[in-house]
């Protein structure tokens, strides 16, 4: 069997735990145009190029991803519209593509989050994804800018396939929900796995008089026993009803993330690709997850992760010294600390300069025993002026 996997440079983390489980594979990550094939499968790990797939299964004679369910899974907006066609709409939060102030009014006493509709959250910039307490700071921080004109008509957007991207508004869910994320695949003959379950936290942080954001700090994987029954059940329910609709095949899919607060439960961000959480799982153990998820075998995960944002000091950074002993925990993303370098209040949230931190265990207490020792000798490598 011959395989494609059409994903981004920047993403290389994602396509290339993907590139080691699968034989005879090629890898795409720019001049899609030339692709040649034909392919007998394929994998894509970024929502804006499913577009893409969809044409070349259709050029190829492939059935796992229809035009109309490329169109809908690799669009915010759209999504959330299905999911009401589906019968899913009470799971998700209001939500609008503002050309006009009038459409904000929903949010005169209400935060809300600004998404852009094609792309994931890992493209900071701009707009893309700021929360605001209402609509009159929201209006107060555009001032006179060419926002509801722009977003009429909406933008190439470069980073994401010259997609035609918008603004949505969401409605804002609250940074002290319970977060659960699940991992799922569909394999060729339409049979669901959930794959992983995480735990998420994200923290608050104000930017400036009107901007706010809030990010996730913190993951944590968890066995299916463990997680909510109910959020169980809500997702199992969502997935059927999604791949079923659109008759899905040999997918992945990050998310979504159900937020559960007092008798609430929303969900947002459903990812159809491999995810980070599975990608460090497999990482962990050797590569040898993702392989045995595509052959349909049993797994077992010996090992839990938690991916964390570390909890530095604010200050300038003088001097740094060696971290090779702290090299395992040291997500290879991040951003390398050295001198000069400016760590600031909420370092895991508005600062790019931000350091994560994966720690493996076999349960919630000495992964947090871990981290926090972990956490203690990073810093004792940092010197300030």
């Amino acid at each position: 069997m011959k395989n494609l996997i059409l994903g981004y440079k920047r993403g290389k983390n994602k396509w290339q735990c993907l590139q080691k489980a699968l034989e005879n594979c090629d890898v795409v990550t720019e001049d899609f145009d030339k692709i040649e094939g034909p392919y007998d499968r394929i994998y894509t790990v970024a929502e804006s190029l499913l577009p893409l797939q969809a044409t070349l299964e259709k050029k190829w004679g492939l059935n796992n991803l229809s035009e109309k369910a490329a169109d809908i899974l690799s669009d915010k907006a759209k999504m959330d519209a299905w999911c009401g066609i589906i019968g899913l709409q009470n799971l998700i939060p209001f939500s609008v593509i503002p050309t006009n102030p009038g459409q904000l009014d929903r949010f005169k006493e209400s935060p809300f989050i600004i998404k852009p509709i094609i792309g994931s959250g890992s493209k900071p910039g701009g707009l893309n994804y700021i929360s605001f307490k209402n609509k009159k700071e929201f209006l107060l921080s555009i001032g006179t800018s060419e926002f509801f004109t722009n977003n009429k008509t909406g933008w190439k957007d470069s980073e994401f396939n010259n997609r035609i991207n918008q603004y949505m508004a969401q409605e804002q869910l609250p940074t002290e929900a319970e977060i659960w994320g699940p991992y799922y695949y569909v394999n060729e003959n339409g049979i669901l796995k959930n794959v992983l379950w995480v735990r998420g936290k994200v923290a608050y942080s104000q930017i400036d008089e009107y901007r706010y954001e809030t990010k996730p700090v913190e993951w944590m994987s968890f066995k299916e026993q463990d997680v909510p029954t109910d959020i169980k059940q809500l997702a199992n329910n969502f997935f059927e009803r999604l791949i079923g609709s659109l008759h899905l095949r040999n997918m992945f899919f990050s998310g979504p993330d159900f937020y559960k607060w007092d008798n609430n439960v929303k969900m947002i961000d459903c990812n159809p690709r491999i995810g980070q959480g599975l990608q460090q799982m497999d990482d962990v153990h050797n590569n040898t997850m993702i392989p045995r998820i595509l052959e349909n075998k049993p797994f077992d995960y010996k090992k839990q992760i938690y991916w964390v944002m570390a909890d530095l000091k604010p200050g300038k950074i003088k001097n740094v010294r060696d971290l090779s002993h702290l090299k395992e925990y040291l997500v290879v993303t991040n951003y390398k600390l050295k001198p000069g370098m400016e760590i600031p209040n909420f370092h895991h949230l508005v600062s790019l300069n931000r350091t994560a931190l994966i720690i493996t265990g076999t349960n919630e207490s000495d992964m947090l025993k871990t981290y926090q020792t972990v956490n203690n000798q990073l810093q004792d490598c940092i010197s300030y002026y």
